[in-house]
This record gives structure tokens, sequence and C-alpha cells, in this order.
């Protein structure tokens, strides 16, 4: 039984353990002798007290400058940047306030079915958005809400979604996203960026308590936490003590490849998953990667891999045009080189890259002239697109494709499409029907041969493959998994 009150009244006012805040950087200055002056000393002691004092005035310029920008940059982006490039402002911060939502403190206005008798109600804290891309984290809610679990997903931006800057009063909010599934709004002052920094103690009690208001809203019983970022793990546990919840780590990316990932993030891995209940894996190379590491934590690990939405099957074969495809994140880490090759070897194919193009990606490919970049696809369009693609692309290499399970593979293969891929070891096992290259020109001949490839059996064996891989089928096991932990975790002494 969870540790709070019923729902509607206040709750034991005994607050959870305090968090110690880790020892702050001392800068460069005060780590080398050489470059500071010395000071008059008499004896150790002396040296000691002139070695504070050098701290106290000369503090770690980077980490300042780091905490003036932070600070700055709520006030910038909304009175500035924005205003004057409108088109910027990520479509994400606008979307998340078209659905229906209510304030804490307001008089509630959502509907919030109840809970379903003998199912756990889920909370995620997610390394993406909702409103941006809906990735695994989002598949598995929904897949997890259409067996009757209620889902909540926290909104990983921590205020700057909010159209008002942090000199107002912002309350944290509860939207309705589908019929049981559920966001959280936790604005924080600094408004950090999730993968740019782990969250202070005080900033991970402040989420914790927007994430309490809400779950006390929704009348929650019994729960659990799922997070995808060692970002929330101090959060993370201040829930997980208040609702006497199982912890549990989804490992779904390797964070040390990620651009943009901070090294402490990924740093703290290692501790989030040791501090879980179940830790979960998408693809089995990552999980024996991390295995290898932590041997401690295999009797706690369990492999749940990506799969494919409930689509409505295709109407007819794929498309004769000669359309080479991709639908997602058009990053720094996307295979440049093998896309422009190919483009450049096969003018008559045109390549319709669907995603929000980094500036890199954009300055590579833009000149092309069978290249189009039609932006970012809405999820609701996604079958519709892919149903007008004759090849599916995977253009990934490097540390990330070590251990990545593609999303985009079951659901090229939902439309029977030949993919061709970078080296990523986690496709090994679909054989014939991927065409792999491990360089640019090996790939633009790929590209023409899957193009070519009029195989029907080999078609039919990929739709199958995607009929095996549905959200429902993962979400099932999960779901019987999250049972068992939270059982097990019942009976564990207080």
């Amino acid at each position: 039984m969870p540790i709070h009150a019923p729902c509607g009244t206040p709750r034991n006012p005994a607050g959870p353990l305090p968090i110690t805040a880790p020892t702050p950087s001392m800068g460069t200055f005060a780590n080398n002798a050489s470059a500071i002056p010395a000071f008059p000393v008499a004896d150790r002691l002396g040296r000691e007290h002139n070695r504070a004092r050098v701290r106290f005035l000369m503090p770690d310029f980077p980490a300042f400058a780091e905490r003036l920008h932070e600070a700055v940059r709520p006030f910038y982006l909304r009175h500035v940047y924005f205003p004057l490039f409108p088109d910027r402002r990520p479509a994400e911060f606008l979307r998340c306030w078209e659905l229906p939502y209510e304030w804490q403190g307001t008089a509630p206005r959502l509907t919030i079915p109840p809970p379903v008798p003998g199912l756990l109600d889920v909370l995620f804290l997610p390394m993406t958005d909702w409103h941006h891309r809906l990735q695994r984290t989002q598949r598995l809610a929904l897949a997890l809400s259409a067996l009757g679990h209620r889902c909540f997903l926290l909104n990983p931006h921590l205020g700057r979604e909010y159209p008002s800057a942090p000199w107002r009063r912002r309350r944290p909010a509860l939207a309705r996203l589908e019929e049981r599934v559920f966001e959280i709004h936790a604005p924080l002052p600094s408004e950090p960026v999730f993968h740019h920094r782990l969250l202070a103690p005080s900033e991970s009690l402040a989420v914790a308590d927007s994430i309490d208001w809400a779950l006390r809203r929704a009348c929650v019983q019994r729960l659990v936490l799922i997070i995808s970022l060692p970002t929330w793990a101090g959060c993370a546990r201040l829930v997980q003590g208040r609702w006497r919840a199982p912890l549990v780590y989804d490992c779904h990316d390797w964070l040390p490849s990620l651009p943009g990932m901070a090294p402490a993030i990924a740093a703290a891995e290692p501790d989030a998953m040791r501090l879980s209940d179940l830790i979960l894996f998408c693809s089995r190379g990552l999980q024996a990667h991390i295995l290898r590491a932590l041997p401690e934590i295999s009797d706690r690990s369990a492999l749940i891999e990506n799969g494919v939405p409930d689509w409505d099957p295709p109407s007819g074969p794929r498309t004769g045009q000669p359309v080479a495809g991709y639908v997602g994140a058009l990053e720094n880490w996307f295979w440049i080189e093998a896309i422009a090759e190919s483009a450049r070897q096969l003018p008559g194919v045109r390549f319709a890259l669907h995603g929000t193009p980094s500036p890199q990606v954009l300055s590579a490919l833009s000149g092309l002239p069978n290249v189009v970049l039609p932006g970012e696809a809405p999820p609701s369009r996604v079958p519709e697109i892919l149903s007008g693609f004759r090849i599916g692309l995977l253009p990934r290499t490097g540390d990330q494709a070590r251990f990545m399970a593609p999303i985009k593979i079951f659901e090229y293969f939902h439309f029977g499409l030949p993919v061709v891929a970078g080296p990523m070891p986690e496709l090994d096992r679909f054989g014939p029907l991927i065409y792999r290259a491990v360089t640019p020109a090996a790939f633009a001949r790929a590209v023409a041969d899957a193009l070519r490839e009029e195989d029907l059996a080999l078609e039919s064996a990929r739709r199958e493959h995607a009929r095996q891989a549905s959200w429902r089928n993962r979400a099932e096991p999960l779901s019987h998994l999250l049972a068992e932990t939270a059982n097990r975790r019942s009976r564990l002494p207080s």
C-alpha cells in the first residue's frame, strides 16, 4: 500500500530523507598552486585557510558562466530570440498547451478514469518529449494504456514549455494526452535542459512535489516508475520513497554516444541501474555490453525490444516509384556522407528525409537536387509517408550504431520495405531482409540493389516480423514484469 494519504486528503507532512548535495568543483585555479600568489603562512593550518580563501575568490569560471547563461536564457528566448525568429520556437512548446489541462490549486477540469483493480499506474520519466516525436517511451505508454494501465509522463522541459518566464509564479499542470495517458508539467525557475546536466537536490525535490500533486489528483494507489535518463534519478528516488513504488530503469540508448548528452549524466547511469529494481534493455547488444560492466544487475535485467504501432495493413504492394525514404531524427550523427554519395551516384532516385534537419545536415544535403527535406512528420501521417517509399533508409554509423535497435526497422517492415542500413550489429539477425553497408560507396550500391528487389517472399517475411513485433506484444510481457517487480518489492521489509 502507498504511504500517502487517501485521495483528496492532506499528505503526511513528514518528507523524504534529505539528499546530500555533491561537493562543488573548486575550479582550475584552486588546483594549480603555482598559478596563484602565496599568502604568508606559519603552519599547515594557515595553508589550508589560504586555499579556502583562494577558492572563494577564484570560483570555477566555466561553471559560473554556465549558471549565468542558464539564468538569462529563459528571458532572452521569450523576449528577444523567439519574437525575432518565431519560426524557431519549438513546435512542441505550443502543442502541449493545445490539449485539455488543469493547474495545481484550481478547480478540476479533467475527467480522469479510475485505476483498474489489479493494474499498476505507470509513471514515465522520459528522455524525449511526447509532442516532438513518439518514440519508445511514448509507444510503451500507449500500449500499456491499451491494456488498462493509466500512464503518466513527465514533460522533460521543466518549464521551458511554459509561455511565461520564471519571474511569474508558474504552477504545475496536468494534461490529458489520451484517454488513459497524462502529462505532468513541473516548472523549475532555472529551466535546465534535461540532457545538459544533472538536477540539483532542490530541483529534484521540486519536480517530485509536482509529480506528487498530479498523482494524488489522479487518486493513484499503486505505482511503478520507469526512468530513461539518470537526470531523473534523484527525483525518482523521492517519489519511490513516498509511494513505495518499484523503480525501473529503461536503457534504450548508449548514452556516451549521444551528441549533446552531458558526460556527468552518462557517468551517472551505472548507479541509476544499481539502485533500480528492474533494468530493461531494448537490444541484446546493449544488454550484453552493460552486463559485462555491471554483472551484479544481471538477475534484475530483461529484454523488451522495440516495436511497431497497430497500423492498418498496407492496401497493396510497395510503390514502383524510385523513392528512398527516412523518417526520424536528422541530427549530426546522421550518416550524411552515405546519403550524399547515394544521391550523387543515383540521380534518378528521390531521397525523402522526413525530420527536422540539424544545421550540419541541412548544409550538406539541401543543395542536392534529388534530396528533399519535408520537415518533421506528424505521427498521424507516418503510415501514409511510409507507404510512398520503395525502400527505407537507416543511415547510421559510428559508436551510436553499435548498440542501436532502431524503431524504424519494424515500421519499414510493416510495409514490406527493403531496408538499407549502416553497420548496426543489432540488425544482423534479419539476414537478407536488409541491405548493409560500411562505406558511403557501398551504401549507394545497396540502395540501387534494394530498389531493384522484386522478391515477394522477402516482402512477406518482413511484414510477418512486423506483425510479431507490435507494441502490444511488447507491452504484455512488460506488464507482467512490472507486476512481478512490484510484488517482489512489497515483500521487502520497510
